[in-house]
């Protein structure tokens, strides 16, 4: 297991940072195929809805995206009725109540928009950075958490992850983005840090929030998409969360990274 996700990191990853580096369009397409995977994903871990609602979720998705990026911002609002249409869509096909798979669109879409916009106004630079940090998160939680250890963080959600991995995962999420600041000769602030503690802070809460996920629906790994890293959600949640902080703060200061 281990081999082959060691394997896959080594293939995908530069192609994915490729396709990052050469930004517009070809980071738009991709950010649309990985919105469609997980949307995909998420109403295929329900377990309940048809092929109708597969199709659905995911082309809503991957269309929001694709208004984002050719329309700009004035898109989302589209994007919002879109959902809104889709909920409402699902109470007249008898799906009484409130089912999780309501909130696929928008889980898998929204985040997606966020890294669209943050394309646009900080360019590779700013999605660098906000990859660094994710996954530096990632990174330094798991080995933080195995070498230190202690009380657990989530027990019930996520049995491995600790206290000490979470606090780890900051530290290392702060020296990433130092480091890739330095690197394209952005001097690091008081502010870039703050943002990055909040940024991997909300990262490890996408990843419990998928891991709950999981849990509910009875399944160890969303998908199969991507050998030894199971599925599209297990592999970006963290991603996924933490790009509407980035957005925030890229709307906040009408820039990327650079000006923050």
């Amino acid at each position: 297991m281990l081999k082959t996700r060691v394997i896959s990191g080594v293939i995908l990853a530069p192609l994915f940072l490729a396709l990052v580096y050469m930004e517009f369009p070809y980071f738009n397409v991709l950010v649309a195929a990985l919105a469609g995977a997980m949307a995909w994903e998420f109403a295929r871990m329900d377990g309940q809805v048809g092929r109708k609602r597969f199709w659905s979720v995911t082309l809503a998705s991957v269309v929001a995206v694709g208004l984002m990026s050719w329309c700009g911002a004035a898109a989302l609002g589209l994007v919002v009725v879109a959902v809104l249409g889709l909920i409402a869509a699902d109470q007249v096909a008898g799906r009484k109540g409130f089912h999780m798979v309501q909130i696929a669109p928008a889980y898998a879409a929204l985040p997606a928009l966020a890294l669209v916009y943050v394309m646009s106004l900080g360019g590779h630079v700013s999605v660098f950075w906000l990859l660094a940090v994710v996954w530096a998160t990632d990174i330094g939680a798991y080995a933080t958490g195995r070498l230190i250890g202690g009380p657990k963080l989530a027990p019930k959600i996520s049995p491995n992850k600790t206290w000490s991995g979470a606090v780890g995962g900051v530290v290392w999420a702060v020296i990433a983005s130092s480091v890739l600041l330095w690197a394209f000769d952005v001097t690091p602030t008081m502010l870039l840090g703050g943002v990055a503690i909040l940024t991997s802070i909300v990262s490890q809460s996408g990843d419990l929030f998928e891991s709950a996920l999981k849990r509910r629906y009875g399944v160890k790994d969303s998908g199969s998409l991507i050998p030894g890293h199971g599925g599209v959600m297990d592999r970006f949640d963290g991603l996924w969360a933490a790009a509407p902080v980035a957005a925030l703060f890229c709307a906040i200061f009408g820039d990327g990274v650079q000006a923050w």
